[in-house]
């Protein structure tokens, strides 16, 4: 297996980055506009059945399932672009205790630990997907294929994946600490 430079790595990972940044927050515009939209419709329902007007407005429903999608795509790619610009959740109650040394060693084993849980939803991911697709499993509202839903699982691994070991190989040599 060839490897890559890390200098190839971090620009790579720069255009993931650039290009992921608007695809997360699009991704929430869109999820803030279908809860929006199903919160209208439920409110339009009821106001239709107790004026006993249009009683054929029904609350949508497609907005529910579409939501839960979108929610999970958007965290799953938020947490590797978390990652990528190191804004990620981390609890340093213990870590601010620690001296240089063992700071270093805790981020390389989180880092080794991001990497090593990438490699699982890439691969549990894949397998996932391609099973949805062969067995032709289909959303119920919306009936979307199961497997375009699921390939955010492997997407999201793989830019963990790359993301993590930029932190463990680049970030660490900055830190004059050879992996």
């Amino acid at each position: 297996m060839s490897t890559m430079p890390p200098t190839a790595l971090a620009r790579l990972n720069a255009r993931i980055e650039a290009a992921l940044a608007p695809l997360v927050a699009g991704l929430c515009a869109a999820l803030t506009a279908v809860v929006l939209w199903q919160v209208a419709s439920r409110l339009l329902s009821r106001i239709a059945v107790a004026l006993d007007r249009v009683p054929w407005i029904e609350p949508s429903r497609w907005t529910e399932e579409l939501a839960s999608f979108l929610l999970a795509w958007t965290a799953l790619l938020g947490a590797a672009y978390a990652l990528r610009r190191g804004e990620h959740i981390g609890l340093d109650l213990l870590y601010t205790r620690l001296d240089d040394g063992a700071r270093r060693m805790a981020d390389l084993a989180t880092r080794a630990a991001v990497v090593l849980f990438g490699l699982a939803l890439v691969g549990g991911g894949l397998r996932l997907t391609w099973l949805t697709w062969v067995l032709d499993q289909r959303t119920p509202a919306l009936g979307w294929p199961m497997g375009a839903v699921y390939v955010v699982v492997p997407v999201a691994g793989l830019l963990l994946v790359l993301f993590g070991l930029q932190r463990v190989y680049v970030d660490h040599a900055d830190e004059g600490a050879a992996p």
